[in-house]
């Protein structure tokens, strides 16, 4: 199989994998940060931007090769004694006048692996969090899970409780590349928990990851059929992201694996899902996804407030938010009445400004009018070099209403955000 896409002249040496203003770059929590954020749960909200509610839990069976998230394994009595403390801290965020002068629009079971938990107590946590919160009517719910934990008799509880979407770590449906990263069960057994999923009307989103080890254009091009014909809503595409102290570090160090594909081989696979999902009917969106789901197209969470070991998705108004881990130093904090934050960053005036850049890495416009109602100047005043740059390389468009990225800039997107973030990029 041989690519006909022109558009992988490199802009830059190397793809970004990740966007600039992460969990990875917030300061430790002090008193004086924490108690900031405390006088700010107890004002009015009043942002319009949609909010997803985000309980976590941070346990898995088994760990994935790959797996870099601040996850554990699951000992015998400990989900009962977590469930009880992250229904204690979603409760000390219920009561403050920010959270109940909001509505949320998703409720999102995240992780680690939430589909571990019973059915029994997944539906307890969803019903918790539409008793306590101001839930929308036509709220989204959406748990993320692995294959081999849902079977008929818990689809068709949570298809009857009202869940609206699988969101399945299928990686790839190659059994070898499966067995390589650890995966438990083979892709067969994926695909029938995905017809199954259907059978009982629960859409389903899938992770798919490229230019793994020894993997080639075939082999993707396998993985994007195969997630075609079994009408998946949408797909996430990530290139894989090496993490020093994973398993798959130390075995692509030793040699035991093969090495992946230069930033070429990458690029053409991008670049060939991108073109394979489009034919077949779905669009880019979001941070790394294909999609037909009508609701990928809405404007995102851009505030959401959640809690668990490990938890580091927390953002309401200025604030982001990590919280701590493991487990029992979790439930310890929370026991003791506290907020269990770890990290905490509180975004300046030119933070936020370079934020709303970041609309770009998950492909939405920046409203021109809209930066100059919040900051008072155009973003070509705030970033004239850097938008200029951006220009002149194709990377965007800028027009009297809006900057988006052009279709090369799509491929380059993490990258193009970075630049607003450099402390060069321009002085505000």
């Amino acid at each position: 199989m041989t690519s006909k896409h022109t558009e992988t002249s490199f802009t830059y040496e190397k793809a970004e994998h990740w966007p600039p203003y992460t969990y990875r770059d917030y300061p430790n929590v002090t008193p004086e940060s924490l108690q900031a954020f405390i006088n700010f749960l107890a004002t009015e909200n009043t942002s319009s931007e949609r909010k997803g509610l985000q309980p976590w839990i941070p346990f898995c069976t088994i760990k994935c090769n790959f797996c870099y998230f601040p996850t554990e394994l699951l000992s015998n009595s400990e989900m009962g004694r977590y469930l009880l403390a992250l229904k204690k801290c979603l409760n000390i965020y219920a009561e403050t006048r920010y959270a109940r002068t909001s509505e949320f629009s998703e409720v999102y079971l995240a992780g680690g692996t939430p589909s571990i938990m019973s059915t029994q107590q997944t539906i307890d946590l969803l019903s918790f969090c539409e008793q306590k919160f101001n839930v929308r009517e036509d709220r989204e719910i959406k748990i993320t899970g692995c294959t081999h934990d849902f079977d008929y008799k818990r689809l068709k509880a949570l298809s009857e409780y009202g869940v609206d979407q699988l969101d399945l770590g299928v990686q790839t449906f190659d059994d070898d590349l499966r067995r390589m990263f650890n995966l438990r069960d083979t892709a067969r057994m994926a695909e029938e928990t995905i017809k199954t999923a259907h059978k009982v009307g629960i859409r389903v989103s899938i992770d798919l990851m490229y230019n793994l080890p020894g993997q080639t254009l075939n082999a993707w091009n396998n993985d994007i059929r195969r997630a075609l014909e079994l009408n998946v809503e949408s797909a996430d595409c990530y290139a894989l992201d090496v993490y020093p102290g994973t398993k798959l570090s130390e075995q692509l160090q030793s040699g035991i694996l093969p090495p992946r594909g230069d930033q070429e081989a990458e690029t053409e696979m991008y670049l060939w899902a991108y073109s394979t999902f489009q034919k077949a009917g779905y669009k880019p969106t979001c941070h790394n996804r294909f999609s037909r789901i009508a609701e990928d197209f809405k404007d995102p969470c851009f505030e959401t407030l959640g809690t668990g070991a490990g938890f580091f998705m927390g953002t309401l108004g200025r604030f982001s938010y990590v919280d701590v881990e493991p487990a029992e130093a979790y439930i310890d904090a929370v026991n003791r009445g506290k907020l269990p934050i770890a990290k905490l960053s509180i975004g300046s005036i030119e933070d936020e400004m370079r934020k709303m850049m970041m609309r770009l890495y998950i492909r939405l416009p920046v409203n021109k009018q809209e930066f100059r109602r919040r900051f008072g100047m155009l973003p070509e005043e705030a970033f004239e070099t850097v938008i200029s740059r951006l220009m002149k390389n194709g990377l965007i468009e800028v027009d009297e209403r809006e900057i988006r990225l052009t279709k090369l800039g799509d491929v380059w997107r993490y990258n193009v955000c970075w630049e607003f973030s450099r402390l060069d990029a321009d002085a505000l």
